[in-house]
This record gives structure tokens, sequence and C-alpha cells, in this order.
């Protein structure tokens, strides 16, 4: 098996370790970005919602496999074709509701969840019961704040610090690669939503972490997933709690890979062969997203090294919208961090942001 369709929301940070991994990969994306295009064969693209039938794509890929990213996870799709998780498994696991309910038998830690609205006690997060990147979340302070339908559920408010752990699985075997810290709200990055995800750095030392990766050993098994998958945590003095689990390739794989020096998408298809491997964290990894305050133009070249998602010439973003991820590595957090706002401060130099509104 050599060929795969990756389809995804953002099919880049699936696409292009399946690339460098030898596989004559297609991809399905909200994005045409620049390095995605130079990594497949062909990109296609949506837009609007997603897609929920994606085999007119096999057919015309002819792709053996299917690698099922962000939004994607538990489509209408025969675990057969899937180089991944079975979508039916997934579609549980990706809702937080059911899945705290599963958390709750296991004796997992994690935050409680009110079922009925006027059993909420304030503040509390809303979350949609489907659905990442956290763009969606907000604090309920009062009851004026609670939304209206079935969309959100409610979950306590939790404070600490946002981590995630990256997991292979055979399914009857977990293997924790590493933690990873969650990027998130960060203004400096134009990401002005409270729980807005905008990168990782990896690795992330904590006393808690032999705990986190015994949960995932005994979690990732217990739900029936393979492959890769990332565990989201809410982390205090009082330890880790589970926030929710995402059955695929994440985000923190751009940091990810840049900490332990290898390929995590063959890594991915190795577990799902039943081979695991151990990892060693080599430097540290850092990955941030940059979104655009005002209206924005791209005017330069943005294909650099440890750029990515990288926009064309003339691509316009207005308040909100990403315009690229940039990436650093270095021996400490701090040279990891440090060639990353070098890298920023190009971008930022090749873009005209409107000095109105």
């Amino acid at each position: 098996m050599k060929s795969v369709l990756i389809v995804g929301y953002n099919a880049r940070v699936m696409a292009c370790p399946a690339h460098r991994a030898g596989y004559k990969a297609y991809s399905l994306s909200h994005y045409d970005d620049m390095d995605l295009v130079q990594c497949v064969e062909k990109n296609f693209t949506f837009s609007g919602d997603l897609p929920r039938d994606i085999r007119p794509w096999l057919q015309q890929t002819h792709a053996e496999k299917v690698v099922l990213g962000s939004g994607f996870e538990d489509i209408d799709l025969p675990a057969s074709l899937v180089l991944g998780n079975d979508p039916k498994i997934a579609r549980n696991v990706v809702n937080k509701v059911w899945l705290a309910e599963k958390l709750r038998k296991l004796g997992m830690p994690h935050p409680h969840i009110y079922k009925n609205k006027k059993d909420v006690t304030f503040p509390c997060v809303a979350k949609p019961i489907k659905g990442g990147g956290g763009i969606k979340n907000y604090l309920v302070k009062d009851a004026s704040m609670l939304p209206e339908g079935d969309e959100y559920f409610f979950q306590e408010y939790v404070t600490g610090k946002p981590l995630s752990v990256s997991v292979l699985s055979t399914g009857s075997e977990a293997m924790p690669i590493c933690v990873n810290e969650i990027l998130v709200g960060k203004k400096w990055l134009g990401q002005d939503k409270e729980f807005g995800y905008c990168g990782n750095v990896t690795p992330y030392r904590t006393r808690f972490e032999k705990q986190m990766f015994d949960i995932a050993r005994e979690l990732i098994p217990a739900l029936g997933l393979v492959g890769h998958n990332g565990i989201d945590f809410i982390v205090n003095k009082d330890g880790p709690r589970i926030l929710e689990i995402n059955p695929r390739f994440t985000g923190a794989v751009d940091s990810a890979e840049l900490a332990i020096e290898d390929n995590l998408f063959k890594a991915h298809v190795d577990a799902i062969d039943g081979k695991l491997h151990e990892y060693k964290i080599k430097r540290y990894g850092v990955k941030a997203i940059m979104f655009a305050r005002k209206h924005t133009v791209v005017r330069g070249n943005l294909l650099k090294p440890m750029i990515a998602d990288v926009p064309r010439k003339g691509n316009v973003y207005e308040n909100g919208e990403a315009i690229c991820t940039i990436m650093g590595a270095g021996k400490t957090r701090g040279d990891a961090v440090g060639r990353l706002k070098e890298r920023l401060s190009y971008v930022k130099k090749n873009l005209d942001i409107s000095r109105s509104g």
C-alpha cells in the first residue's frame, strides 16, 4: 500500500509527512497552500460545509487507503478503506458527552459534565458536542450567557495548563511519545479567542508526565483506537484531567516531529501494522499559527523552510483568519521560540496589513 488520500480541513499536517515517508499522496482540503501542493500528486479543495461523501475523490485518485483528519473522523466510510481508526469508533470518541460518560465508567480523571442547563454551576465552559480547535468554546459566567439549542454541552471550568499527549497504538498496546504544550489565546499570534488553538511546544516538562503516559497506555486501547491519536488535558496542582481525545493526526504532529526528529506518518502506519517504536526527545520544537487581526494581503514569497500552510502571493485575510504556520527548533525552549519569532518577523514584513479597522 503506497497511495493514500489525505482528507481534512487542513490536510497538510498529514500529507507532507506522508510524502516524506515515501507515499504517493493525494489530498482533499479546505486549503490550497503552496507547501501542501508540493507534497501531493493533486490537491482537491472544498469550500463551505465539509463533504460527507468522499468516494468520488477515491474513485478519481484510485488511492488504496484514506487518512481521515480534522472534521472527517466519523465520516461514513468502511473501516477497511481507512488507514487509521474505524469511523464508527471515532464517531463516539469525538462526541464529548459520550466520551465523558466513558471516562467516568473507566475511572479516568475529567472535568464534570452538566447534563442539564438547570444544573449548571457558574462559571462553566460551553463547548460544541463535536468539533475541536477551541474556536467555539467560551466561558459562561451566568445564565444570560447560556446558548440556545442543543449544539453545546457544559463542562466544569477547571483552570490550569492545557497539555496534550501524542500516542501511537496497535489497538491492544499504546506507546506515548511526548507531552505537548497547547498554545491557546496567544495575542502575539493574533489569536483573540480565549480558548482558540494557535500552536504547540514539544516537549513540555511536567511532574505529571508519568501519570499522563499511564492514562494514555490504558485509555487509547480501551477505546479501540489505532495509529496516531492525541489526548488533551488540563493540568494544575491537583494533576491532569482529560478534556478530549482526537482520534487522528493532531496539530501537535508538527512540533513533535521537530522534537523527535522522525516521521510520525511512518510511525502511524507501523503502529497500525502492530509495530511500536520508542522515541527520544532530541530538541525542542515549536509550532505557531499566525492570525490576521485586520485586512491583510500577502505581498511576498513565504515559501521558506519552517514556514508551513504557506499562502499564495495576493491572498487576502480578514480578522480571525489563519494566515500561516511558523515553526522553530532548538536545544532549549528559548532557542526554539527565538528562531520562530525571527521567522514571524520575516512573515510580517511580507504582509500588507491595513492600518484602519
